[in-house]
């Protein structure tokens, strides 16, 4: 009867300890998150200015034309990066089942985040193709954490979603557009939080033996800060659809 006991307590203190080590490991993921999020916002932000006093200062209404979208492009792009951050962070964690709901959504809200706003200041064509071609490239790099399921599931996404983001920027262009994207951004935003609260309910939790994999921060911002120039001269020097003059 004793033995059994103990063996009972050995249990509940080996179950006690892996939850414990589990709590520490994601306050440290978490933390890390944070701050990574705060710095890339931050370097971007930066970015912005610095190339709005090198290149665009001299260009006509430049805020109501592209400066209060560049805001919303700043924030997609850390918002979807850091997802990707913290879906990796947990590397060969995902069932497949899990796996494809992660390519799906993030390939969903990067490819419509995207083509929401270069579709406010270019059109239809060029929204489209910036949020399809970014939205298929993320949904299947972070769905194939499960094989071509999760990679299909993420490509597929990141086609509707590139489609789906430049059409509403179309169909709202004299509808309240400024007005409906910061509500758009906010929903993404709440979707993406419920997919880390989801990862962690079903797969992270269930783990007693988590390693963390993060992105080294330096190609990590790198990434952030190619993709962001490259959409902001898009944005401004690209062609836009005859609607926008």
């Amino acid at each position: 009867m004793d033995t059994d006991n103990k063996e009972n307590c050995n249990e509940c203190e080996t179950e006690h300890h892996h939850g414990h080590s589990s709590s520490k490991m994601i306050f440290k993921i978490e933390k890390s998150m944070i701050k990574t999020a705060f710095y890339t916002l931050i370097f971007l932000s930066l970015i912005e200015i610095i190339a709005y006093y090198g290149f665009f200062k001299n260009i006509p209404n430049f805020f109501s034309k592209y400066g209060y979208y560049l805001i919303f492009l700043v924030i997609s792009i850390v918002i979807n990066s850091v997802a990707i951050w913290h879906i990796k962070a947990y590397k060969h964690v995902f069932s497949c089942t899990t796996g494809m709901m992660v390519g799906m959504t993030i390939g969903m809200t990067s490819g419509f985040s995207i083509g929401l706003i270069v579709g406010a200041t270019n059109g239809m064509f060029i929204g489209s193709l910036a949020g399809i071609i970014i939205g298929m490239i993320v949904g299947g790099y972070v769905g194939n954490c499960c094989g071509i399921m999760g990679i299909m599931e993420g490509i597929m996404a990141g086609l509707m979603g590139g489609l789906m983001g430049a059409m509403t920027s179309i169909m709202t262009l004299n509808d309240n557009l400024a007005i409906f994207v910061p509500i758009l951004m906010i929903s993404i935003v709440v979707i993406i939080v419920g997919l880390a609260i989801m990862i962690y309910e079903e797969e992270v939790k269930k783990r007693t033996d988590i390693h963390y994999h993060g992105f080294e921060f330096l190609p990590f911002i790198t990434v952030n800060f190619i993709i962001t120039l490259m959409l902001t001269f898009l944005m401004i020097y690209g062609p836009r659809s005859f609607l926008f003059g």
